[in-house]
């Protein structure tokens, strides 16, 4: 059975893409407080948030566990690749997420550069002997700083888009 046919089952309000609210069968509920949404792989999942278990709710609500699942459930093979598919999605995120991390630590320390060069910029009286050179040092910084932000900015779209 499918979500939908759960939600529409229990009168249940739409609560966002493949989420429904309703109010929970099992006790007297004045508010919803039965969540219904889409899972992974077919199933149906339900959650009271007043503390009902999902074998009550189902039974309640005249289904049986297995009405839960689209289909026959898994067997231990794919439940096997189902893991493993989600463990390898979890280091992709993860090593997205500590390339977006080096790329925004990049920007922080050219940023601090900058700014270091810019109050020794300030001080600095304007025929100091040193001041061209300086001048110099600081908008190349300004110009690795720019890189790296639109690096960073590049990475992070790359991630959200993912």
């Amino acid at each position: 059975m499918t979500a939908q046919a759960v939600a529409d089952l229990l009168h249940a309000r739409p609560a966002g893409r493949g989420k429904w609210t309703a109010r929970c069968p099992v006790h007297r509920d004045r508010s919803p407080s039965l969540s219904i949404r889409e899972g992974e792989d077919g199933k149906t999942l339900i959650h009271c948030w007043a503390g009902c278990s999902t074998d009550d709710v189902a039974r309640a609500a005249g289904l049986r566990m297995a009405d839960l699942f689209a289909g026959p459930p898994p067997s231990p093979a794919q439940l096997a690749a189902i893991e493993a598919e989600r463990m390898a999605k979890e280091q992709q995120r993860r090593a997205v997420r500590g390339i977006e991390r080096e790329a925004w630590d990049k920007v922080g320390r050219w940023a601090a550069v900058v700014d270091a060069l810019g109050r020794k910029l300030a001080c600095l009286p304007d025929d100091a002997p040193e001041g061209d050179a300086l001048t110099r040092t600081f908008h190349d910084a300004c110009t690795h700083l720019h890189e790296s932000e639109t690096a960073a900015l590049a990475t992070s779209e790359t991630r959200k888009a993912a």
